[in-house]
Formats: C-alpha cells, sequence, structure tokens
C-alpha cells in the first residue's frame, strides 16, 4: 500500500467534477481577478471567524506581510526600523521574512521544553522596550496557547498578530489577536489548488488598509499608497467558497484520525503530540529520541510505502539568511524538536483501511 503525506480532497470523484464545471463558469463569466467569488469567499469566512471582517490576498506569506503594515509595524507600514515582533524559532521561515518586510526586526523565542509552542514565559522573557507585537504561530493545528497570549498583549498593549495557517477551524483561532492570517496551500486544514490567503481584523479600519495594500494602493481611481500585488484569483475563490461546505465535516474528521492514533500509540516508544480538544490536526507530528533514529524510523515506514516529512529542518534562527537577527545564543528546545520530530499522514481523505496500516506499521517500526 502506498500513502502520501497529503492528498487533495479536490482531486477526488465526485468532488472534482463539481469543481470543474464551477471553474468553468468562473472562466465563462471573463472575471478573474477581485470580482464576485473573492467577495462570496470573504462573506463566509467572516462567518467562520466571528463576523470579523476577511481581506482574500494572493499568498498566506503576503497575509503575514499585509497584516503587520496594516497594524503600523515596522518602518514599511509607518512604524520604526527598531519595531520589534517576537516570533517562535520553530515555525515556517515566510513568519520571519513576513516580519523583516514589514522593516522590523524579529526576536526568536524558544519552544517549550515538552511542546512545539512556546510558552507566555518565554515571550514574557523575550520582551524589550522595542516589542510591538507578538506573533502566535497555531503550530501544526494546536491553538491552545492563544488565550492566554491575547490576554498578555492586551494589558501589555502589544499587537497580537495570529498565524492560523495551520489551525483554521480550531476552536476561535482567528478571532485572538489583533490580525489573524491564513494561508490556503493545499495542504492545509482549507486548502485551495494553488497558492491563497486571507486575513481578518478585529477593526474594520485596519481591514480597509489591507483592501489598499493588496491592490497596489489602489480604491476609486486613485493609488492612495504604495502596495502589492496579492489579490486572489477568482479560481481559488471558487474552490475555496465550495471547500468551506466540506470544511467542518474535515476537522471532524481529521481529529477523529488523530484520536485513533493517540489511542493506537500510547504505548509506543514514540512522542505523541499534545492533544487538546481545540487541535485541527492540520499535521500529526510525532517525536524520536534524535536525528538518527528519526531517520531510521522514516525509512522502516518508506519501506512499507508510507511518506512522512521532516517540519522543521532547522529553527529560524539557524537559518543561514537570518543568523544577523539573532546571533550565537542557542535555543535549545527548538533545536532539539528540529532533530527529532517527523510528520506522519494526516488528511480528511484517509481511508479507514489506510487508517489501520498506518497504525499497524507505526507499531510494528516501534517494535510493539
Amino acid at each position: 500500500m502506498k500513502i502520501p503525506l497529503f492528498r487533495s480532497a479536490a482531486s477526488a470523484e465526485p468532488r472534482a467534477a463539481h469543481l470543474a464545471q464551477s471553474l468553468a463558469a468562473v472562466l465563462r463569466s471573463g472575471v478573474y481577478i477581485l470580482g464576485p467569488q473573492a467577495e462570496a469567499f470573504e462573506a463566509r469566512l467572516s462567518g467562520l471567524l466571528q463576523g470579523r471582517e476577511t481581506v482574500a490576498v494572493g499568498s498566506g506569506s503576503e497575509a503575514l506581510l499585509l497584516a503587520f503594515k496594516s497594524l503600523g509595524i515596522g518602518n514599511a507600514g509607518g512604524g520604526d526600523a527598531l519595531d520589534e515582533v517576537l516570533l517562535p524559532s520553530y515555525t515556517f521561515v515566510a513568519c520571519a521574512e513576513a516580519v523583516l518586510a514589514a522593516g522590523a526586526r524579529p526576536v526568536f523565542v524558544d519552544s517549550a521544553p515538552d511542546d512545539f509552542l512556546p510558552t507566555l514565559a518565554h515571550f514574557r522573557d523575550a520582551r524589550t522596550p522595542r516589542t510591538r507585537a507578538i506573533l502566535a504561530v497555531g503550530l501544526f493545528g494546536d491553538p491552545s496557547g492563544l488565550p492566554e497570549l491575547a490576554a498578555y498583549c492586551r494589558d501589555e498593549k502589544l499587537w497580537l498578530v495570529e498565524d492560523v495557517a495551520q489551525c483554521l477551524g480550531a476552536h476561535a483561532a482567528g478571532t485572538w489577536g489583533d490580525a489573524a492570517a491564513m494561508s490556503f496551500y493545499p495542504t492545509k486544514t482549507l486548502g485551495a489548488a494553488g497558492d491563497a490567503g486571507a486575513l481578518a481584523f478585529r477593526d474594520p479600519q485596519h481591514a480597509r488598509k489591507a483592501r489598499l495594500l493588496r491592490n497596489h494602493g489602489y480604491a476609486d481611481g486613485r493609488h492612495h499608497c504604495l502596495g502589492h500585488n496579492s489579490r486572489m484569483d477568482e479560481l481559488q475563490a471558487c474552490l475555496l467558497h465550495a471547500a468551506l461546505d466540506d470544511f467542518p465535516d474535515n476537522i471532524a474528521r481529521r481529529r477523529a484520525i488523530a484520536a485513533r492514533y493517540m489511542t493506537a500509540w500510547a504505548d509506543c516508544p514514540i512522542g505523541l503530540p499534545r492533544d487538546s480538544a481545540s487541535h485541527a490536526w492540520n499535521y500529526f507530528v510525532i517525536t524520536l529520541p534524535g536525528p538518527r533514529e528519526r531517520a531510521a524510523f522514516a525509512a522502516r515506514l518508506a519501506a512499507s510505502g508510507i511518506a512522512t516529512r521532516v517540519y522543521y529542518e532547522q529553527p529560524l534562527h539557524q537559518h543561514e539568511a537570518l543568523r544577523p537577527w539573532h546571533g550565537t545564543g542557542a535555543l535549545p528546545h527548538s533545536e532539539k524538536l528540529a532533530g527529532c520530530s517527523l510528520a506522519l499522514p494526516l488528511y480528511p481523505m484517509l481511508g479507514d483501511e489506510e487508517i489501520e496500516y498506518i497504525i499497524g506499521v507505526v507499531r510494528q517500526a516501534c517494535g510493539t
């Protein structure tokens, strides 16, 4: 049996045939950018996010950048070049790229000793008088740190930007902060058939700024500010609008699969992810004792046809291009996770037979 790390629901019948008809209608309409499909998707996404105003954009990376610029963080958005943004080191590089592109300075924060996410204490310790914002990442689908961070940022008058690229669909994800950035890359909990993203804001004024920024600052026949080309096309908006039909069921399916994994592997000598009730389970990431054990474990699964992937090979503070913003200080928990974590297949399109096969192969690889 061959089981890929990811399989899109849009590629399976009858969904693929239905989507093809919808996309053909968009093509026949002749409207391909910032049209009725994007508007309809924004409205429906807003309903998922407690009525917050949403702005559809070209990618999750652009969503992060426009979030910072709309809030005035960094000198590219009207802030200061010395503005600092605290963010996890153990996450995707786009988070740091967005901070730097906004003209701010990233400050990397270590993960907890027993978790992928940093604790509030880690963020608090990293804060300086120059700190303007915290970028909270719902890594692998876990938003459990958001309520505490939101309260802290509110009390300390810091901006809170949520990166919900991996945890959209988790309880209240995207509604805790001042801004939320979403990616609809195909492997996300809500996936397009290419690049697409969106923003949601607490304050509609910031949403209006983001709408200008995504389209070269243009509105009402004038360019009011310098912006970007970050518009969601109508084809992706059409696909995403349709994907929302199955979104609640798909999140429930992810949780059901994760529950089966957690029960089946409870006695296995691998580190299982934290199981929180709000988890969206974008990825199911386990930990092994170290790089050698991880490589051997992945090889055993590959020999049985099961794909795996390392998220992430390096913490951000060790990336060559980002070292000037960190220096030489160690972030030991993030560094350890980069050497021992491994993602296993978990997505709604997994069949029950495939799930049982994965469970059995993992137990066999563990020697249990």
